[in-house]
């Protein structure tokens, strides 16, 4: 336990940095050792910087399918606008600026009506697409280009018209998800009903091979040679597709931003991925990092990439193809400047207890921006988990001693007492202007005032709300007033059986202020709460576990709950709303006019939540950042971590259309929902909850924890009534004290 306790405090004093041709793990540099940097007058100059290359203006019907590069090192966009029923491509020149041409290959397809499912530069030099065909029952077809791309011929492969699967008496055939072709002509193939193998077929469609892949992950072809990730998920193998052998395999943690490979001439492979751009010669067994995807766009969450290819420059270019969560794409160029700092000159450091994607998105876009500015983030949990609490302990430690990071994601840690203690700076210079201006959300910002400072603004927020019967979702502004109208009711459970913790921390979360306040506990408060959180246990039938459950989700919501709802068998559900495709589900049930929802006392759930550290060593810079955080640029991309505290990104999520999303949810009874995206109306009435809320459920994961384990053996009945008031306040006092 030493041993991991001094590695938490550890990661609190070193800030991470990746150094040219270095792994991640070996770049450790301390405060002094980055200041003395600064102080060198001889400082270690080159590296790869990035330039996004501006895509061809489209037609608001216009959606790019995919971007090539073709047998001249020019880039092609492919596209397909759905009103003219058309497909385009774009070429790039060498002054930068897109050419438009129709591909007759792909407008002559042979079906009017059939889907683009994925394409490709084969290595044999044609381009190859594969559709789906609705009205042939969804069958696929692939073709081949012909006469340099003025027509095309379909390619015959059986495979297609042969059944894969069969569900409650729909016949589905297989369906190409990813294609490439290798340079005599064989096709290597993804259908999306075979799980874990590629599959290898001659020009004239018969199967020569299967091989073992995670075929979740991307692959590709250099001449007859296949270049995948292991089944397993780890490691990168090349497969010669004549001899049907590995002739390499490579250790390699595949990452969910995906990756892209690129075997030289050589035999280098070179691998893209949000951690950069790495390099293993051939015969190596090291991996040289030439692009730190820390210091570009490759490390944002909203990312993913598709392709990566090299340039002609020297030292080595590269230029990568990236699809974004907004259903877009990006190309980018990473070029060596031999005459920038190896690591930028201006440094600051980041701190959170677990990673958070805004965050992360937000230190690759404001890199980008200010190339001489390295934003160090450490999440200290990282995958490993641990002991929260020593963590805590440790970060407690650093900052107590003036030191720490310059910018704190305060999520899971005693906030309150870090402004009590003088840790945490007023940043109402920076959060002021920005609510009065009306960028951010007035009502969220209000939320954090203090004396009229403010030491907290959360990145994003999400609302839990209560939905059911019209009455019952009316009684919640005290803790008693659920018990009371439980006690009134007909009898009918008043929500869906949660465990005794989850009941426990969602109703801590909603009503802990009404017996804990100004850090004393109120003893003949606490012990309402606990009469009424058994009589509503008792009610809902809480029990010791669930099956399927999340523990440490705060209002979870389960289908049997839900569906308990639409019959009647339950009174309410609680749930948390996330973004706009989390209230579809809601907005369908609530099509049974009896029904309706509401926030949770006017409550919402802050996340990512930024203060600053009032012994920061950078605090203008810190403060720029920090400002930056609530940008409309960062707050725009949907990360899942909740809606945009940026006025404007709200704006655009409030008005955005999506008819090509749909979900459903079935119970073991067979019942079943459909949900589509919520109509303008649904979408306007949570927009004006959402600018309504002003209470932020700011949790203590520590206290919380120690209430938790109090209070359960109560629940449970296994200590009574004052036995649980004296442990929890024997606990409390002790920690509040600390």
């Amino acid at each position: 336990m030493k041993k991991r306790t001094a590695a938490y405090f550890l990661i609190l004093t070193l800030i991470i940095t990746s150094l040219l041709g270095c792994s991640q793990k070996d770049n450790i540099r301390t405060d002094n050792e980055i200041a003395t940097d600064k102080d060198t007058s001889v400082q270690e100059k080159g590296r790869y910087l990035e330039k996004k290359i501006d895509l061809p203006e489209l037609k608001q019907s216009e959606r790019i399918l995919d971007i090539i590069r073709n047998k001249e090192k020019k880039f092609e966009v492919y596209t397909y606008d759905s009103t003219k029923f058309l497909y385009s491509c774009y070429t790039l020149g060498d002054d930068l600026t897109w050419s438009h041409s129709e591909p007759g290959w792909l407008n002559k397809n042979g079906s009017d009506k059939a889907t683009i499912t994925c394409m490709c530069l084969g290595q044999d030099g044609n381009y190859y697409a594969a559709f789906s065909d609705y009205d042939a029952g969804g069958k696929s077809f692939l073709i081949k280009s012909e006469e340099n791309g003025s027509r095309s011929k379909k390619v015959d492969l059986p495979y297609l018209i042969k059944p894969s699967k069969k569900i409650k008496k729909v016949t589905y055939y297989p369906s190409i998800d990813k294609l490439q072709v290798l340079v005599d002509g064989n096709l290597v193939i993804h259908d999306m009903w075979q799980n874990n193998k590629l599959q290898v077929f001659s020009p004239d469609g018969k199967e020569l091979d299967n091989i073992s892949a995670d075929t979740l992950k991307n692959f590709t072809v250099k001449d007859n040679t296949i270049i995948a990730i292991e089944a397993s998920g780890s490691g990168i193998f090349l497969y010669d597709t004549q001899t049907k052998n590995k002739t390499k395999t490579y250790d390699y943690t595949y990452n969910d931003n995906g990756a892209a490979y690129v075997l030289l001439e050589d035999g280098t492979l070179l691998v893209g991925d949000s951690g950069g751009i790495q390099r293993m010669i051939k015969d190596g067994t090291m991996w040289e990092k030439t692009v730190d995807g820390a210091l570009t766009s490759m490390s944002m969450p909203s990312i993913y990439i598709q392709g990566l290819y090299v340039g002609d420059e020297s030292p080595e270019d590269y230029y990568g193809v990236f699809s974004d969560s907004g259903s877009s794409y990006k190309l980018l160029h990473f070029s060596y400047d031999k005459n920038v700092p190896a690591v930028p000159s201006n440094q600051l450091t980041v701190y959170s207890l677990t990673e958070n994607k805004t965050l992360r998105q937000a230190i690759s876009l404001y890199q980008g921006e200010n190339p001489d500015t390295q934003i160090n983030y450490v999440a200290a949990m990282g995958d490993e988990g641990g002991n929260k609490s020593d963590y805590i302990k440790a970060l407690n430690t650093e900052l107590l001693a003036g030191n720490g990071a310059d910018i704190i994601l305060l999520d899971g840690l005693p906030a309150d007492s870090y402004i009590e203690k003088g840790v945490l700076a007023d940043i109402s210079d920076v959060i002021k202007p920005l609510s009065e201006s009306g960028e951010i959300l007035p009502n969220i910002v209000k939320g954090y005032e203090v004396d009229g400072k403010i030491y907290q603004m959360p990145l994003r927020f999400s609302v839990p709300v209560i939905y059911g019967k019209k009455d019952a979702i009316t009684h919640l502004s005290h803790m008693k007033d659920i018990s009371e109208y439980i006690k009134a009711s007909s009898g009918v459970p008043y929500t869906g059986p949660l465990t005794y913790r989850q009941l426990t921390r969602n109703y801590l979360a909603l009503y802990r202020e009404e017996f804990l306040t100004a850090n004393q506990l109120s003893e003949d408060n606490f012990t309402s709460f606990l009469k009424n959180l058994k009589e509503i246990a008792e009610n809902t039938g809480s029990v010791e576990t669930l099956k399927d459950s999340d523990e440490n989700q705060l209002f979870w919501d389960s289908s049997n709950t839900f569906f308990g709802v639409k019959k009647g068998t339950i009174q309410t559900g609680m749930t948390n709303i996330m973004d706009i495709t989390g209230s579809m589900m809601l907005f369908a049930l609530l099509k049974d006019t009896s029904l309706d929802y509401g926030s949770l006392n006017s409550a919402y759930m802050p996340s990512g939540i930024a203060g600053l550290n009032k012994s920061g060593k950078h605090q203008e810079a810190a403060k720029a950042f920090l400002k930056f955080l609530y940008s409309k640029e960062v707050q725009d991309a949907d990360l899942y971590e909740g809606f945009p505290v940026n006025k404007a990104s709200l704006d655009k999520w409030s008005e955005e259309e999506n008819k090509d999303i749909t979900a459903a949810m079935g119970d073991k009874e067979g019942n079943q929902i459909a949900a589509n995206w919520p109509d303008k109306t649904d979408r306007l009435r949570l927009y004006k909850t959402l600018q309504s809320l002003n209470k932020p459920l700011n949790i203590d994961e520590e206290l919380d924890n120690m209430l938790t384990e109090q209070i359960i053996p109560y629940l449970k009945g296994d200590i009574d009534l004052s036995q649980a008031v004296s442990a929890v306040k024997t606990k409390v006092t002790t920690y509040l004290s600390e």
